[in-house]
């Protein structure tokens, strides 16, 4: 592979100056390192993921930050991108070789004051047999909007013992999500998403229409549209587009593989039953959805973030059925609190260095971003139960937490953490008079949204 075609286009437009140094082809960034013979100036890029994005830290080869003091620096709970997320972020580069210049892919980025200093360096071009050498004054220009950071001290590693207990960490958690390449339907729509596979050119539209009331066949759908394994993607997250671009048979060979894996093992009845999680997530995309028609925002958009918001709940139910079965059993205890304050209580606050503040949001918002879902969707997912956040997407986040505080007064849903209705309203710019008929359509459509949680059922 030749050197990262947005890597060359950035220094172009930057007119920095730099000379390749050819290599013989190697395997890995080490030897690279090894075979470019200035191992004590050479820049290495490590990047790091959230539910905020990508955050990538240039420093010394061989001396690499301590994640604890990332995570306190940033007051983000990164974790390090695995090489299988990152090859899908930097697809013109080599796996394992990208270059420690994010502003090439628009990425925020922290710098090490001693690489930052440095008078002549070496870094990879994101070839495996092609190396940059750069004058240190050109290196800081390519790195002007970078951060900069004193690492002076930091033992490299990743700044805790994450088996240290049994405490979930950010690593442990996002380990598992990285497993994840199939989630099951719903329980109810299990069995009739088999029957429609058989023969998809009879029922594909059926089909479709299973998939846009099921969070996670439409999560797995967007994923696999996004991800250019079909030779093209689609990258505004539209749903009806993902289901068109994968055509019936595929379709139903995503529904058929669905239906094989074992379901989340949550009860039917009660506050965290699955009949109540699936209620919430098709009362908030409807909701959603009639939101953004007033505000001319993109209703399809806002019908993605309200049904796929909550399903970090099933997330926890899968892979930590023991926490979850405590959550319930606080929730029925505690019919008042707000989630949050309840997931504390199982997972812990996450103030230690290593530890993150677990809980559906978390889990939700990094399976999408690993997923690369679409933005406003990860930001719903992993910041509703944030009423202060400002920033990208925001009305998306807004919707949802506007809608979740009026789905409660229908006694619809598990958020009961404080909600400032109007405050959400004056913030998205929406008049009474068009949230009383928001209102009054739901109601309209209540019935019909009912209906969809039992007809299925065995």
């Amino acid at each position: 592979m030749n050197v990262s075609e947005r890597l060359e286009q950035y220094l172009a437009r930057r007119g920095l100056a730099w000379t390749p140094v050819d290599i013989a082809p190697v395997t890995n960034l080490d030897e690279a390192i090894k075979a470019s013979g200035q191992a004590a100036d050479f820049a290495v890029a490590t990047v790091l993921i959230d539910v905020s994005g990508l955050l990538m830290v240039v420093h010394r080869a061989g001396n690499p930050p301590s994640l604890a003091q990332l995570r306190k620096f940033t007051g983000r709970p990164l974790q390090q991108l695995e090489p299988l997320q990152a090859a899908s972020f930097f697809d013109d580069c080599h796996p394992g070789f990208i270059p420690p210049v994010g502003a090439a892919w628009d990425l925020d980025v922290l710098v090490d004051e001693d690489i930052y200093n440095a008078r002549q360096l070496c870094f990879t071009s994101g070839s495996e047999q092609v190396l940059i050498q750069m004058a240190g004054e050109e290196f800081q220009r390519a790195l002007s909007n970078a951060r900069r950071m004193d690492f002076t001290g930091n033992e490299a590693g990743n700044g805790g013992d994450d088996e240290a207990d049994a405490t979930p960490t950010l690593n442990k958690v996002a380990d598992r999500l990285k497993g994840l390449t199939r989630l099951p339907p719903m329980p109810a729509l299990a069995g009739r998403m088999a029957e429609l596979a058989q023969d998809p050119e009879q029922h594909g539209d059926e089909l479709a229409n299973l998939v846009g009331i099921d969070p996670g066949l439409a999560a797995q759908v967007l994923r696999y549209a996004r991800s250019g394994l079909f030779g093209q993607t689609r990258q505004n997250g539209s749903l009806a587009e993902a289901i068109e671009l994968l055509g019936a048979d595929r379709l139903a060979h995503v529904a058929r593989g669905a239906a094989g894996v074992r379901s989340f093992r949550v009860a039917r009845d009660g506050a965290l039953g699955i009949n109540s999680l699936w209620r919430h997530s098709l009362y908030c995309a409807f909701m959603c959805r009639a939101l953004a028609e007033r505000l001319e925002l993109d209703q399809d958009m806002a019908y993605l973030c309200g049904l796929l918001h909550n399903f970090g709940l099933l997330l926890i139910a899968w892979l930590y059925p023991s926490e979850f079965r405590e959550l319930q059993a606080l929730r029925e205890i505690n019919p008042e609190s707000d989630m949050r304050s309840l997931e504390r209580e199982v997972f812990g606050s996450g103030e230690g260095g290593d530890t993150v503040p677990m809980g559906h949001a978390t889990l939700g918002g990094l399976l999408y971003r690993l997923w690369q879902l679409p933005e406003p969707v990860i930001k719903a997912a992993g910041l509703h139960q944030s009423p202060d956040y400002q920033g990208a997407d925001e009305d998306y986040v807004r919707m949802v937490l506007l809608a979740n505080g009026l789905l409660k007064k229908r006694g619809i849903g598990d958020e009961l953490s404080p909600d400032d209705i109007p405050a959400l309203t004056d913030a998205l710019g929406l008049g009474s008079v068009a949230l009383e008929e928001v209102q009054q359509e739901i109601s309209s459509l209540s019935a019909d949204l009912d209906a969809l949680i039992t007809p299925l059922e065995p």
